[in-house]
């Protein structure tokens, strides 16, 4: 085995850029998204602070890695001895929890900007049942992840008396399956109630391409798991891990990104305004703060999401789906200027998602 290696050989400059680069754009898409919501005035709500606490495992992840890196990961193992097992699977088994930290907290994000977005009841039980499968899924990688070897410690410290008895080739397969389901569960959710919304065409299309942009993360997601079934962990682990570290690392960083991106469009409408001097828009001006539309104080309710009814207080990239099956007759009962404003969904309404 020791002839057929290139020991000069190195994958460490990518692992470097996979950890770092989409990491910043993570970083600032989460700062933007906390921008939009405290300029605006609209107030942090559940799916805010589970991206917050999913930046937070985020940093975790990619600090692990930048310490993991020059100790042994990207380098074939006969370059660094035998001694580098322990660095090595200390910090496979960080990445594993940090990980999974990163995941979870961006489903339940999404989750919950969905319930926020959409006021209908036609979603709230698939909502429930996503919910509970993310949970379940989370819990098992978790105590999965701890008891790889009984103590845990035994993962890393081979000097210990210890019981191993969780393949790591089959435990990382086995979570990556439905993993991937979540996620095109996930991104499929809001598409009927998007073609349910009273705006133009081309406005869904746009507003589709937003909620789809995150399809790259069940590409990501694909690309670990064909790393997983190709190589062996078993063989030059600090080598052949390399591909489930940057399509791992990529997944957890644009899983943020695409999470994010629904609520940022008063950051574009800003820049739109910076570059052009004007705001294009199909609708009223915003009514700001202190005028004739009192801003209503509403208590959490499910997941301590908004519980705001009124459209001139909580917009997104569109306007929300109160019900889906009344709007007709909600809009009835509009001015002209009213559905105006409704159907143009101007983003000057002083909040954001």
């Amino acid at each position: 085995m020791a002839t057929s290696m290139d020991l000069s050989e190195t994958r460490q400059p990518s692992l470097y850029a996979s950890s770092t680069i989409p990491f910043v754009f993570a970083v600032a898409c989460v700062g933007s998204r906390f921008w939009c919501r405290w300029t605006n005035k609209a107030g942090f709500w559940l799916d805010d602070w589970l991206i917050l606490f999913a930046l937070i495992c985020a940093i975790g992840l990619t600090t692990n890695m930048l310490w993991w890196i020059p100790r042994g990961l990207g380098k074939h193992v006969l370059v660094f001895g035998p001694h580098v097992a322990e660095l090595f699977n200390t910090g496979l088994f960080t990445a594993e929890m940090t990980y999974t930290g990163v995941i979870i907290s961006v489903k339940f994000s999404i989750a919950a900007l969905y319930q926020r977005i959409f006021r209908t009841e036609n979603i709230k039980l698939p909502i429930i049942i996503l919910s509970a499968l993310v949970a379940m899924w989370g819990i098992a990688v978790f105590l999965l992840t701890l008891m790889q070897c009984i103590p845990t410690r035994g993962f890393w410290d081979k000097t210990i008396e210890r019981s191993c008895n969780v393949d790591s080739n089959k435990f990382l397969f086995a979570i990556s399956i439905p993993n991937i389901l979540i996620d095109v569960a996930l991104l499929l959710l809001p598409v009927p109630f998007v073609l349910k919304l009273h705006v133009s065409k081309d406005r869904k299309v746009s507003i589709m391409s937003m909620f789809l942009l995150g399809g790259f993360v069940c590409v990501a997601s694909i690309m670990r798991l064909l790393a997983v079934v190709n190589e062996d962990l078993e063989v030059d682990p600090t080598w052949n891990l390399v591909d489930q570290g940057i399509w791992a690392k990529m997944e957890a960083d644009f899983a943020i990104i695409s999470a994010c991106l629904p609520t940022l469009r008063p950051l574009y409408v800003a820049i739109r305004t910076k570059l052009f001097g004007t705001v294009l828009s199909h609708g009223p001006s915003c009514p700001q703060e202190g005028g004739s539309v009192p801003r209503k104080k509403r208590a959490l309710q499910s997941w301590g999401m908004s519980a705001l009814q009124s459209r001139d207080e909580d917009t997104t990239l569109f306007p929300r789906v109160d019900k889906t099956d009344e709007t007709d007759s909600h809009d009835a009962s509009l001015s002209d200027t009213q559905k105006a404003t409704v159907v143009g969904n101007t983003s000057l309404r002083c909040s954001c998602a």
